[in-house]
């Protein structure tokens, strides 16, 4: 019997096992060592003369869903070198025991998988499901135990980009193998110091992809002069949709649908006077508070006081000064805060209006209507989208049926197979009535274009372009790549891109969400670059 359980733990192959008892609910195995020698692990010498012995108790893999524990009698020799500093010492037993260990390797590096993988509170839920209960802090003290990874060379080719230890604060740096996949290192920060020394003391990176973060570029113009730099096209196509809705926001009085029944062949004077009959929607108190925001920031803004500065002078709270700041217009600024909320009671206008107009102005009421209708916002949402009826005094007007800007630049941006037959419509009939957006759509079918058919070579032409449209966002763009252009060059001519990166980006949001509370950057580090 005692054969074939050591057969089944093969483990113990080494010892010899006794008995087999239950013991409040698990197995305990009571087991011997039979070695008539063994070597000092202080200076090598073997050993045969025993000084004694004790009763080792190790917990081990659970069996049959039951805890499992060795009651193991080791035994202790004398050291017989003279000059060692060791007087006696104890038996190890090759994978079994460890020195100080009260688990077996075994039990020991299936709780560091458990904890690379779910850290610390998860970790420890699934271990006393598997019935091999242990601690969160037990688990997080394993990965911390755990060998650093050793970085040689630099890989030949290198992805780098930043996530968030606090969002909006502190941000690390994940490196990355493009070739392989494998995670190189991770850094305490994304400053251009921090990845300059890193790659002066691991030389040999060829390639370096990134995104258009300035930082990066000048660690690796300072570190690695002879690289090549890649920016990621995903980055790109960002920020070119980016630029195309500051233009669309910018020429927003074009996308009022008023030439639903107008002839497909309509000339642009009959399109420009349909245009003009348009009614002037009001000016909200959210509009002159965001225009008098924009004047008061841009007061002290242009005089070089900074945004911390701005921040608590007006009473803003910094994210908001820094993008009042950074919009040229009142409008850009109000892009960064494109509501859902917003946009989705738009579609319930037309009933609030008419429901207005007949009488109906209790916006509990309303909301209680159109919730039936499927409106999931608030009260609140309600009656702040009522406010500029209210204070007018004048009945709710007939508000003409129109695009947004986040649709408008979505068809713009979008393939043309992806559209169906309404949306090309739709498209089709925005572009006639705006010659600076359909500008605009030229660039961007013909970026697309360059983008998807890896045509490097054609990217000055395409700024020349760019620039000539006199839309100051593409504008800003075209400057912004001319700064990047060689970099920007290669990312539109060779196959590398950061997408591998990304990838491990979201990895590592995910683990840092799993050790929320207790994962400081050093145990973080170790589960990003040690998770398989």
């Amino acid at each position: 019997m005692f054969s074939a359980i050591s057969a089944a733990f093969s483990h113990l192959s080494p010892v010899v096992v006794d008995e087999v008892r239950a013991d409040g609910g698990g197995i305990a195995l009571t087991a011997r060592t039979v070695t008539r020698e063994a070597p000092c692990p202080g200076c090598g010498t073997v050993s045969d003369r025993v000084h004694g012995g004790y009763r080792r108790r190790l917990a081990d893999l659970s069996a049959a869903g039951q805890q499992v524990a060795i009651d193991l009698m080791v035994r202790r020799f004398l050291c017989p070198a003279a000059e060692c500093r060791r007087r006696t010492f104890v038996e190890q037993v090759d994978g079994l025991t460890e020195r100080f260990a009260r688990r077996t390797p075994l039990l020991r590096r299936s709780l560091e998988k458990i904890a690379l993988a779910l850290a610390g509170r998860p970790g420890a839920r699934l271990a006393a499901h598997l019935s091999i209960p242990t601690g969160a802090n037990s688990l997080l003290r394993l990965v911390r135990r755990l060998p650093d990874k050793q970085v040689g060379a630099a890989p030949r080719v290198l992805g780098v980009d930043d996530f968030a230890l606090k969002k909006g604060h502190v941000y690390g740096t994940i490196i990355l193998d493009m070739e392989t996949g494998e995670r190189v290192d991770v850094l305490p920060d994304r400053t251009a110091n921090t990845l300059t020394e890193w790659l002066r003391a691991h030389p040999g990176a060829e390639i370096v992809c990134r995104d258009r973060a300035s930082a990066y570029a000048e660690a690796v113009r300072t570190a690695c002069p002879d690289a090549t730099q890649v920016a990621d096209r995903f980055h790109l196509w960002k920020n070119l949709c980016e630029a195309v809705e500051k233009c669309v926001a910018t020429h927003r009085s074009y996308l009022t649908e008023i030439t639903e029944d107008a002839p497909a062949d309509a000339t642009d004077e009959q399109m420009a006077a349909a245009h003009d009959t348009v009614p002037v929607r009001p000016e909200g108190m959210r509009v002159i508070r965001r225009r008098e925001r924009h004047a008061a920031v841009h007061a002290l803004y242009d005089k070089g006081v900074p945004i911390q500065t701005i921040s608590e002078t007006l009473g803003l709270d910094r994210k908001t000064a820094t993008r009042y700041a950074h919009a040229a217009t009142p409008e850009d600024a109000s892009l960064a805060t494109g509501s859902r909320r917003q946009g989705q009671i738009h579609a319930y206008s037309p009933y609030l209006h008419r429901r207005w107009n007949e009488g109906c102005t209790d916006a509990a009421r309303l909301h209680a209507e159109i919730a039936e209708l499927g409106f999931t916002g608030s009260k609140r949402t309600v009656r702040r989208h009522l406010q500029e009826i209210r204070a007018s005094g004048k009945p709710a007007p007939d508000k003409p049926k129109m695009l947004t800007v986040r649709t408008a630049t979505w068809l713009i941006t979008s393939h043309p197979d992806h559209l169906d037959e309404s949306s090309t419509l739709k498209l089709k009939k925005l572009l006639s009535r705006s010659p600076e957006l359909d500008a605009v759509a030229a660039c961007v079918s013909s970026f697309a274009t360059m983008m998807a058919e890896r045509r490097g070579g054609d990217l000055e032409t395409w700024l020349t372009s760019a620039e000539d449209t006199g839309m100051k966002p593409l504008q800003s763009l075209a400057r912004g790549i001319r700064q990047d252009f060689d970099a920007v060059t290669a990312g539109l001519t060779l196959k590398w891109n950061s997408g591998k990166v990304e990838g491990n980006v979201n990895r590592a949001k995910r683990i840092k969400r799993d050790g929320y509370g207790r994962a400081g950057f050093d145990l973080l580090r170790l589960q990003i670059l040690l998770t398989d």
